[in-house]
């Protein structure tokens, strides 16, 4: 692979066609919302690492007891709350939507078509459900792993309450053991499928497959070429690095003035169109499309196998 003619391609493709900003942006967003899914915490390959993020919805402290605030404002609380994560919910959702614009139109530039933000997003808007279902599978071990946990420290305290003393440190020791060890099982499932979930997605959106065969289409290309996805994800990472140090002072000035936060959002939408764009262009190379060859099509188109 030609990484140099790659990268030239990628940013010939992001300025000459800049509504993959505006889908960069979009799915900026829901990044910066909760880091790719409900749950946050995921990894990507075609995310920036080292840019400043926008300010973050603020995390909703514990609320007070009902009995020394008024219910009305015990309810103003509970609805800001659900209205908060109704909010990232929508953010997440739009951002995962706009993955496949950027990932149909990216690749349509490609192919020698025409392609527009509407006909983006309708193409991501098409295939919605299976990418939910791509983003939503790599948090699945976190949740049961965060079910787990909350699931133990109830029953602990319940215990404690039921026997009406303090029951000892060997309990909790225990509890918190089993949780530590199911954290260093669960937890390597979380980043590999993180990783994975950028393939999966450009199997989705580019080979028409569903959920759980879009990971495993991703995971062949990805085996094929782990050489070349190495070395192009190394690539990625220090252009993260040398943005990420050119972006410091103006992060700092962002957060001092509100003005530039726009600005700020605009250069994130750039870097993850740029990103995105680098893997669509990748993917198709080593998946042997060309303008000239159509995308391979599979028999499950169903968004569940």
């Amino acid at each position: 692979m030609n990484y140099g003619e790659l990268l030239s391609r990628t940013w010939n493709t992001i300025w000459e066609h800049k509504f993959l900003i505006v889908l960069g942006i979009l799915v900026a967003l829901g990044s910066g919302s909760g880091g790719g899914t409900p749950s946050g915490g995921t990894f990507s390959f075609d995310q920036p690492r080292e840019m400043p993020r926008l300010p973050e919805i603020p995390q909703v402290p514990e609320l007070p007891d009902p009995g020394t605030i008024g219910p009305a404002v015990a309810g103003l609380a509970i609805i800001a709350v659900i209205g908060a994560v109704l909010l990232a919910l929508a953010l997440w959702v739009v951002s995962t939507i706009a993955r496949g614009g950027l990932i149909a139109g990216a690749s349509a530039i490609d192919e020698g078509g025409s392609s527009s933000f509407s006909q983006a997003w309708s193409a991501g808007w098409r295939k919605g459900w299976r990418l939910l279902g791509i983003g939503i599978l790599p948090a699945i071990p976190g949740f049961l792993l965060a079910v787990l946990g909350v699931g133990s420290a109830v029953a602990f305290g319940g215990l404690a309450r039921y026997i009406g003393r303090d029951v000892g440190l060997p309990i909790a020791a225990n509890v918190g053991i089993l949780v530590a060890l199911l954290t260093c099982v669960l937890l390597p499932f979380v980043i590999v499928l993180g990783l994975l979930r950028t393939f999966a997605n450009r199997a989705c959106m580019l080979e028409d497959t569903g959920v759980f065969r879009s990971y495993r289409r991703g995971l062949e290309v990805l085996l094929d070429n782990v050489g070349s996805a190495l070395v192009l994800f190394l690539i990625q990472i220090g252009i993260s690095i040398l943005l990420g140090i050119a972006g410091i002072l103006f992060g700092f000035a962002a957060l001092l003035c509100c003005i530039l936060w726009p600005l700020l959002l605009l250069v994130q939408g750039g870097i993850a169109a740029y990103f995105s764009t680098m893997w669509t262009l990748a993917w198709r190379g080593w998946t042997g499309m060309s303008p000239l060859t159509a995308a391979p099509s599979y028999e499950e188109p169903a968004a569940l196998e």
